[in-house]
């Protein structure tokens, strides 16, 4: 395969970077399910659909099955200088379909209870779409590694960005919570749901310090 610099990738590393392309595929998809769960809390639905719960706890076995094939490959990839890097990029990634899992049966156990008003629920509304920007340039950083390595670093410097942002909208919703007149439990509940989204929006930030490593080494 022919790189951006004119540069040829080796066949271990072209299989590796689809293998990782699939791999975020998976990512976005579970977090589409929890963003959707969000928007249709937001208009007032009251539960969270059981096919729903069934299809992302899916989407977490699939991506378990994908990270133990990437890190098969990687083993037998020994002449690969950039396999450590890759074996963190695959981490992160996991850890954001492991993170999806858990924020949405944490936000199917709220929903029934209560939905949030005024400027909390706006809020909200504005870290779920940050959200889904988040990890769909994550997914396009990856898809970049082969193909355009500074789109794949600007697509990472976007992603550094986002989560700036995030850390703002999360530390504003919780300064809205902790006020209301709400129980307890439902209380606790939607704050590790919240912050579970900001441990899947740093996961995404280290990440994206990967690919940039990834970008640079790949591009000399």
């Amino acid at each position: 395969m022919v790189l951006d610099n004119g540069r040829y990738m080796s066949s271990e590393l072209a299989n590796i970077t689809q293998m990782l392309e699939e791999h975020i595929r998976v990512a976005v998809s579970a977090n589409k399910i929890v963003v959707n769960t969000i928007t249709e809390w937001l208009e007032g639905k009251t539960s969270v659909d059981k096919e729903e719960l069934e299809k992302i706890t899916s989407l977490e076995e699939k991506g378990d099955a994908l990270k133990r094939a990437i890190l098969n490959e990687l083993a037998e990839a020994s002449s690969l200088i950039q396999r450590e890097d890759f074996l963190k990029l695959v981490h992160f990634n996991d850890k954001l379909i492991d993170g999806a899992e858990i924020a949405c049966y944490h936000l199917a156990a709220v929903v029934g209870e209560w939905t949030p008003k005024g400027g909390l629920k706006e809020e909200v509304e504005k870290f779920g779409n940050l959200m889904a920007a988040q990890v769909k340039e994550q997914r396009e950083a990856v898809r970049f590694l082969s193909i355009n390595m500074e789109e794949s670093m600007k697509r990472a410097d976007e992603i550094c960005k986002i989560e700036k942002e995030i850390d703002v909208v999360q530390r504003m919703i919780v300064s809205l919570l902790y006020p209301l007149d709400i129980p307890v439990a439902v209380m606790l509940r939607f704050r590790d749901f919240i912050n579970m989204l900001e441990d899947m929006a740093n996961f995404s930030e280290d990440a994206a310090i990967v690919i940039r490593t990834l970008s640079l080494t790949l591009n000399t």
